[in-house]
C-alpha cells in the first residue's frame, strides 16, 4: 500500500467531510456534534481499498476522543485520517482536525476517533445473545419519552421505535432507520448503531444513575450492513458497571432475527462531570 509498507510508518490523508443537514440533529448540550458512528464510517471509507486483505467491517479498540463540533455555517469539515500499520498486522486509523489556539495563533490537532481494522479472517467469533428478554420486562419507556426527556436528539436521530424494554440484565428496543440514501456507507446505515447506543444510555440512566455517552469499544463486527429505511432490533447486555462508566455487549438483528452487527465491550461514560443527571422517574429504586 505504498507509503505504509513498513510497520510503524504513518501517513495522513486529507478528507473533506460533507455536512449533510441531518448531522445537525445530533446534539450535545445544544451544540451539533459529529456522531461517533459517522466517524467510524469516515475511517472505514478512508481505509477501504488500502490493502486487499483488510477487513473494514471488523473494528477493534475504538476510542472516541474530543467532540467534533459542527459550526452553524459549515458546509464541510476539513480533517485528515492518520493511518498506521501496527506490529500485530492490524491497521490503525484516526480522525483528526486542526484548530488555532487563542491569541497565539498556534495550530493544534484534536483526535476525535480512532479504531483498528483487522485482516480478513483474523476474528470471526462473537458472544452468544443472552436470553434475558424471556423474563418479564421491568419497565417500558416509549421512544417519544426517551427523546423528550432522556436522550434529547433532533428528529433525524430519533430512531428508536415503540418502547425500550428494560430489565436489570439488559435492554431491548426496536429501531427504524431513516430513509436517507446519503447516510449509507461502507459500514451500512449509521443510524441503527446510534439508536442502540441510545438504548444503552437509557439502561444506564435507570440502573446506574448517570447519563452515558459512547467513548469506545473493544470490537465491532458488521456481519450484514444495515440500510436506510430498515427495521431492526437491538439487544443490549451490561457486561460490567463501575462508577461513571458502564460496559455493554450489544447485538443488532434484522426482521428475521438474523444478526447484523455485534459490538463487544462498548464503554458508556458520564462525560459531563456530573453536570447532567437522569430524571428521578427513570431511576430504579435502590
Amino acid at each position: 500500500m505504498g507509503d505504509l509498507s513498513e510497520i510503524g510508518d504513518a501517513a495522513r490523508q486529507p478528507v473533506r467531510i460533507k455536512v449533510f443537514s441531518y448531522l445537525r440533529d445530533h446534539v450535545f448540550e445544544s451544540a451539533a456534534v459529529f456522531p461517533a458512528v459517522e466517524s467510524m464510517q469516515q475511517l472505514a471509507r478512508t481505509a477501504q481499498g488500502l490493502e486487499a486483505d483488510l477487513d473494514i467491517k471488523t473494528l477493534l479498540d475504538a476510542e472516541f476522543g474530543k467532540f467534533l463540533v459542527i459550526d452553524e455555517p459549515e458546509e464541510s469539515i476539513e480533517a485528515f485520517v492518520e493511518i498506521e500499520n501496527l506490529p500485530d498486522k492490524r491497521l490503525s486509523a484516526a480522525l483528526i482536525t486542526r484548530m488555532r489556539a487563542g491569541r497565539s495563533g498556534m495550530t493544534r490537532t484534536r483526535e476525535h476517533a480512532r479504531a483498528c481494522f483487522a485482516r480478513a479472517g483474523m476474528l470471526s467469533d462473537y458472544p452468544e445473545v443472552p436470553d434475558f428478554a424471556k423474563s418479564e420486562v421491568e419497565m417500558q419507556v416509549p421512544a417519544s419519552e426517551v427523546y423528550r426527556e432522556l436522550v434529547p436528539m433532533g428528529p433525524a436521530y430519533q430512531n428508536l421505535a415503540g418502547s425500550v424494554g428494560l430489565w436489570p440484565q439488559g435492554a431491548s428496543a426496536e429501531i427504524q432507520t431513516p430513509d436517507l440514501a446519503e447516510s449509507d456507507g461502507p459500514l451500512g446505515s449509521p443510524f441503527a448503531l446510534d439508536a442502540a447506543f441510545h438504548a444503552a444510555c437509557v439502561w444506564g440512566q435507570r440502573y446506574s444513575g448517570f447519563i452515558g455517552f459512547p467513548v469506545g469499544f473493544a470490537r465491532r463486527h458488521v456481519i450484514r450492513p444495515t440500510g436506510p429505511g430498515g427495521k431492526y432490533r437491538a439487544s443490549v447486555h451490561p457486561a460490567g458497571c463501575g462508577r461513571g462508566e458502564n460496559v455493554f455487549d450489544l447485538w443488532i438483528f434484522g426482521p428475521e432475527n438474523q444478526i447484523f452487527e455485534v459490538v463487544c465491550g462498548l464503554r458508556m461514560r458520564d462525560v459531563t462531570g456530573g453536570r447532567k443527571n437522569p430524571p428521578a422517574w427513570i431511576r430504579a429504586s435502590q
